[in-house]
Parts: structure tokens; C-alpha cells; sequence
């Protein structure tokens, strides 16, 4: 047991400077020792002794089995098929949407963090004076149930009652009405101090409920070690049942047999252990419980308990969820996602901040004068969409890097998809960073936090970035060529398509460049040479024009073709009065061309009926009136 609390006690203080751990570790480990004693006391069955009966008594007389060091009593057993995270990289700490609500190790070491620091904490109780006004800051201002016990938030991970309990004694000891009576504010200190503490149990109750309706859901077994402090596990299912949906769903460009073979990884995922595809999509897309729940303060406060690092993660696919379902419903959302939108802020940030990127992404370079318009193919639309330059080379080192979606997907954990993803973000980190006025309060979304030193001040800061929206950044840089699903990333692609590394796709596009920089230089030469020997030709032009003059060649008129006195006009007339004057032969087929003595003919007869029939209305018109006798009158 020792061992094993030395080992646990380390890991809880990795993150911390050799000097900070190297006083702490005595203390945690203690802490760790005392609960493990405890739960093998608990965990051990009775031994019976020599007559096979039972005792009964103090169950400590029995001999004691230490728990297994990879499975502690009450967490569930860890799948079959358990996979390694990627490997970090350096200077960021996660690098695309990891599966590590399904690690294993990942949640042993949380909910271990947790455990050592409640171990090694010691809440410090400053006068009362002091404190009064820290809990009472004063009118229409109410400080929150877990700043007034200094419970939750991400250096501590989580709370249970044990700790609700210990913090409530603590600071009523110094802030009872009794103890300060010349104090007039102690007694509302001391309300708001008791009514805290029943709000975060309070709250305790709420986040169990929402974390077994959420693990009824995804087919998740509750244990009792879960429900203990229920903040680290309410946050990992809740990040699960969102990349659950994402998978199903598909992001981007996914054809039809990608949509089936990411069902078929999805069912066979061990992430998604007995999770059944169509009734998640139905609970989520159409009915509102689901959605309500990330509405909730529980999940808020399981969000805020979380690492930063998983903190981005969550917030940019709660955010890709949106899209997701407004591409299924015709660009229209729920109404219920307006409350989970006040819930989480910072989406609004993270939204702006893509729409940026995406404006950059289709926004054309200007042209400039000598520049011809850049066009993809000979069917290009010259009004249809175009790209920036800069857009243009990253999206085609995404082609090259990424497979053809209707072939096969990548994984996202892929070596070459997340350094491609690392430098896509340190280039995008820099440009955003030229606003001075709004970069650094876009990027403090995914900046990492400096650890903590014992005394409180900052440590040396190790990496720069808690996590790189890989995701994010292929589906806006990338838009219409990205398809994302449960089994990874594809692109669009001409059949035949081979991948390359991120390596090869880089040194390309630089032996691109240098050729373009030759060709550039050789059609300067060219240029330089060729006006050159523009004016010695013109030299030997003139020299030789009087000799051409004399020795040319004559047309079919008999006259010199290049004589500078050669009147074209007078030919010219004449040509065409030869043609005019030239007999046509008549054709009888034709029955337009007829000859002028038929035209006169019809012209008579035409002439002889109009005289006719005015004769004829004149006679008829002299008989009326000779009938009608009162007309005439």
C-alpha cells in the first residue's frame, strides 16, 4: 500500500517544479496511504477461522488484500482494446479532439489529482474582518457557493460532501455571530457561509442525476467511485455523448460509403461501448432533455472543475455540434441552444474567431496590374468563389496529406495529421496576433496555464498552448475538400490519389517556389536578350529592306507586291467592277431569282383587280342610293 501510494502521489505532482514537489509529496502520500487503508479494510471479506464460522467483530482482525494497483475497488474494469494516446507534442499539451474520456489512465490519474490535492489542501482562514468582507463584498454584489467555501474550480478538480464539511468547519469557527459581536455584518457571513454549503450539496444531488441520465444514454455503468465527486466523470461523459454525436453525424464533406464504414468503426469502437447509434442521434436531434441538461449550472460547474486543455476541447465540439445540426435542418437550430450559448460564453469568442479565419480563407488577393486572374480550371466560373493565396497552398498540402475520403479515412491521432495541425495554428496563431487589439483575447482560449508554485505564485511555464482546434481549422481551411467522421479525416480527391507526409508536402511546395523564382529569372534573360537582339534586327531590317524592294516577287496582276507605289485603291475599284459587270448564269432551281417580265405581268394583273373591284363598290354604292331616296335628302 505504501508503494502504491508513493506511486499515485507522484503522478498527482508531476506538473508541479522538483522544489514544490519535493515538499508536498511527504503529505499527499499520507493522505493517500490513510484512504487506501481504508478501502482494503472495507473491501476485505471475513476470514473464517479454525470451527468455519464467521467472526464477528473488528473486521480490521482479518487479513487484509491490498487492492490491485490497476484496478481500484469501484472504478470499471478498463475495455479489451484500450489504446495509448498520441504522443505529445512539443510545446502543446493535446492536439485535436483526443478520446480521452475513454483512457483509462487518463481518468485514474484525474480522479487521483483530485484526491491529492483535497489531501494537501489546507484552507487558511484570514481574520475575521477579513473574511466577513470577502463573503459579504457588499450591495447587489453575491459571491457563489464555491468561492465562499474556496471549493471547485480547475486546481482543485472537484468536491464531494467530505470536503463541503471540512471547508464549512473551518471557516465557522472565525466567522460565528457569537465570536464577533462587534462585527454587525458576521451574522449575514455566516447565513451566506450555512446557505452555501446546502447549495453545493444541493448541486451535488443535481450533477448525480444529470450524470446517470447521461450515462443511461451511452450504455456507461455508474460506480460509486464516479458519484463520489461526480464533477470529473459528469464532465467525460458529457464530452463523450458530444464526439459520439459528431461521429455519427459526420463534419464536412463525407460521401455516402464513408457515412457506412463510420458506422461500422463506430459500433466497433471501444469508446463507445454499448452505446446504440439511433437512439442517441433520436434523444439528441429530436427531443430537448439532452440539450437541456448542457443548459444546466451542474455541467457548468463540472466544466469549470475540468483541465483547460479539456475545457477547449469540449467548448469547440459543443460548437461544431451547432453547425452540425444546422446542416441536417436546413440552417436552423433549436431555440434551446440560445441558453447554452449564455451558458458558455467563450463559444461566442471561439465563433468570432473563426468566422476571421474563414473570412481570410475566401477573401482573393488583390490583383495588381501585371497580374492575370488566378483560376483552378478551364470550367472555373470567373464569379464563382476564390480562395487567398495563402488559403490556396495550405488546402493543397491538406489534399496531399490526407486520403481520399471515399477510399478510406485517416485517423485524427495520425502523426502526420497533427503536425500538419501544429503548423497550421502556429501560422494562424501569428497572423491573429498582428491585431494587437483583439489577437491575445482570442488566443487566451487555448493559451496554457502556468502551473502553480506551493506558495502560490506562478511556476515556469512549460508549454503554450493546452490544445490545438485540428478539427476546426481543416473544417474552415478547408471547406468543401474536409470530411471528419468516427473513423477520422478524408479529403476530396481525384481517383488515384496517393498521400504523402507532411515533410514531402512541405519540401514540395518549396522546390515549387524555387522553380517558379528560376523560370522567373530565366524569362527575365530571355527578355533582357531578346530586345537586344530586337535592334540588331533592325539594323539588318533596314540594310536589307532596298535589296528586298528590288528582288520581291510579283502578284497575279503582274505588278510588284511590295512597291511603295502601288495604288491598292485603283485595283481594288477595278476587281470590283470586273465582278460587277461579269454575266451570272440563271438558275432554275431557285424560284427567288425569276426573271423582271413576269414581275410586270403580276404587277398588271394586280393593278387590273384593284381597278375592278373599286368599279364594283361604286356601282353598288350608286344603287343604294338610289333605293334609299330619304339618305339622299
Amino acid at each position: 500500500l505504501e508503494l502504491q501510494a508513493q506511486v499515485m502521489a507522484e503522478k498527482a505532482l508531476a506538473a508541479l517544479p522538483e522544489a514544490a514537489r519535493a515538499g508536498k509529496i511527504a503529505k499527499v502520500k499520507e493522505g493517500i496511504l490513510k484512504r487506501l487503508k481504508a478501502q482494503a479494510i472495507s473491501a476485505a471479506p471475513p476470514v473464517p477461522n479454525a470451527t468455519g464460522q464467521v467472526p464477528v467483530g473488528n473486521p480490521a482482525m482479518a487479513p487484509v488484500a491490498p487492492p490491485p494497483p490497476t484496478a481500484p475497488q469501484g472504478e470499471p474494469p478498463p475495455p479489451e482494446n484500450d489504446t495509448d494516446l498520441p504522443e505529445k507534442l512539443p510545446g502543446i499539451e493535446v492536439v485535436g479532439d483526443e478520446l480521452w474520456f475513454s483512457h483509462v489512465p487518463t481518468r485514474r490519474s484525474l480522479r487521483e489529482r483530485v484526491i491529492a490535492a483535497h489531501a494537501a489542501q489546507k484552507i487558511l482562514v484570514a481574520s475575521p474582518a477579513t473574511e466577513i468582507k470577502r463573503i459579504c463584498p457588499g450591495p447587489g454584489r453575491i459571491l457563489g457557493a464555491g468561492a465562499v467555501l474556496r471549493l471547485g474550480g480547475s486546481l482543485l478538480g472537484g468536491y464531494g460532501e467530505a470536503d463541503i464539511n471540512y471547508a464549512y468547519r473551518q471557516l465557522s469557527r472565525a466567522l460565528h455571530p457569537d465570536k464577533n459581536p462587534d462585527i454587525p455584518e458576521a451574522h449575514d457571513a455566516f447565513k451566506r457561509l450555512t446557505d452555501a454549503s446546502a447549495e453545493l450539496k444541493e448541486g451535488l444531488e443535481e450533477q448525480r442525476s444529470v450524470l446517470r441520465a447521461i450515462c443511461l444514454v451511452m450504455g456507461t455503468v455508474v460506480t460509486p467511485e464516479m458519484t463520489e465527486r461526480p464533477q470529473e466523470a459528469l464532465f467525460a461523459e458529457a464530452t463523450r455523448m458530444l464526439h459520439a454525436v459528431l461521429a455519427l453525424t459526420g463534419e464536412g464533406e463525407v460521401p455516402g460509403h464513408a457515412l457506412s464504414r463510420s458506422l461500422v468503426t463506430f459500433t466497433s469502437s471501444t469508446s463507445w461501448t454499448n452505446c446504440r447509434p439511433q437512439v442517441l442521434l433520436s434523444e439528441w436531434f429530436d427531443q430537448n432533455r439532452l440539450l437541456d441538461l448542457f443548459a444546466g449550472m451542474s455541467l457548468r460547474t463540472a466544466y469549470d472543475c475540468a483541465p483547460k486543455r479539456y475545457r477547449a476541447q469540449f467548448l469547440c465540439a459543443l460548437n461544431r455540434l451547432t453547425m452540425a445540426e444546422a446542416k441536417r435542418n436546413n440552417d436552423c437550430v433549436r431555440g434551446n441552444w440560445h441558453s447554452v450559448m449564455m451558458q458558455y460564453p467563450e463559444m461566442g469568442l471561439w465563433r468570432d474567431l473563426r468566422d476571421k479565419i474563414k473570412l481570410r480563407v475566401w477573401t482573393p488577393d488583390p490583383e495588381t496590374g501585371g497580374s492575370k486572374p488566378r483560376r483552378g480550371s478551364m470550367w472555373d466560373d470567373e464569379e464563382g468563389k476564390r480562395t487567398s493565396s495563402w488559403a490556396a497552398a495550405w488546402r493543397e498540402r491538406i489534399r496531399k496529406v490526407l486520403p481520399r475520403g471515399i477510399d478510406a479515412f485517416v485517423a485524427a491521432a495520425d502523426h502526420e495529421v497533427r503536425a500538419m495541425a501544429a503548423a497550421l495554428w502556429k501560422d494562424l496563431a501569428e497572423w491573429v496576433l498582428k491585431d494587437e487589439a483583439t489577437g491575445p483575447r482570442f488566443l487566451s482560449l487555448f493559451r496554457a496555464e502556468p502551473p502553480l508554485a506551493p506558495d502560490g505564485t506562478e511556476a515556469p511555464q512549460l508549454d503554450e498552448w493546452a490544445f490545438v482546434p485540428a478539427s476546426d481549422i481543416f473544417l474552415v481551411v478547408g471547406e468543401g475538400l474536409v470530411g471528419i467522421s468516427a473513423e477520422g479525416l478524408g479529403v476530396d480527391a481525384k481517383p488515384g490519389h496517393d498521400r504523402m507526409t507532411f515533410e514531402e508536402a512541405m519540401a514540395e511546395k518549396k522546390e515549387g517556389e524555387e522553380e517558379e523564382k528560376d523560370k522567373k529569372k530565366n524569362k527575365d534573360r530571355d527578355k533582357d536578350g531578346k530586345d537586344k537582339g530586337k535592334d540588331k534586327e533592325k539594323d539588318k531590317d533596314r540594310s536589307k529592306s532596298r535589296d528586298d524592294r528590288k528582288k520581291s516577287s510579283k502578284d497575279k496582276d503582274g505588278k510588284v507586291s511590295n512597291d511603295p507605289d502601288f495604288n491598292w485603291e485603283k485595283v481594288w475599284r477595278e476587281r470590283v467592277n470586273t465582278s460587277k459587270n461579269r454575266p451570272r448564269a440563271r438558275s432554275q432551281s431557285n424560284p427567288r431569282r425569276r426573271s423582271r417580265e413576269p414581275r410586270r405581268e403580276r404587277d398588271s394583273r394586280s393593278r387590273r383587280r384593284s381597278r375592278s373591284r373599286r368599279d364594283r363598290r361604286d356601282r353598288s354604292r350608286d344603287r343604294r342610293r338610289r333605293l334609299s331616296p330619304s339618305r339622299s335628302r
